[in-house]
């Protein structure tokens, strides 16, 4: 009995060191100078941003396992409450810094998130929690940059 209950441990463990954040709903953390926030949904597809003061804001979605965004030339797109912002991890112009801004301003306060690939793969997101886990622009807590 005991092999059986670690035989099975040590196949959960991969299980659950890929899942990062709460399921249904956005959460937060820190860890080696990076502000993150995560939303994941029940199929496992995650939206991750990680905040540094030195660094830019970098983002990730990832899709049935498939990732897009800041480290690779896979885009996405979110789309807030029905708003469209385009490439919001991208900042290295003044628009697409005011667009990262607008971005998480709207996150905030989301009824509903929705996420486009550039292959043309839509999922929706959580937005539970987002007003919570995403500290407001300007305030103390708030560690975003942009390039620009």
């Amino acid at each position: 009995m005991s092999n059986t209950l670690h035989a099975f441990a040590l196949l959960a463990c991969p299980l659950a060191a890929l899942a990062y954040g709460e399921v249904s709903q956005w959460s937060s953390g820190w860890g080696q100078g990076t502000s993150e926030y995560t939303t994941v949904d029940v199929a496992g597809n995650t939206l991750y941003i990680a905040c540094s003061e030195d660094r830019p804001v970098s983002m990730t979605l990832t899709v049935n396992g498939v990732e897009y965004g800041s480290y690779n030339d896979k885009g996405f797109d979110l789309l807030i409450d029905g708003v469209e912002v385009q490439t919001p991890y991208d900042t290295a112009s003044r628009v697409g810094a005011n667009n990262f801004q607008f971005a998480w301003d709207a996150l905030r306060k989301a009824r509903t998130l929705q996420a486009r690939t550039a292959d043309g793969q839509v999922v929706n997101l959580p937005t539970k929690g987002s007003a919570k886990a995403l500290p407001a622009w300007g305030t103390p807590e708030f560690s975003c940059s942009t390039e620009f």
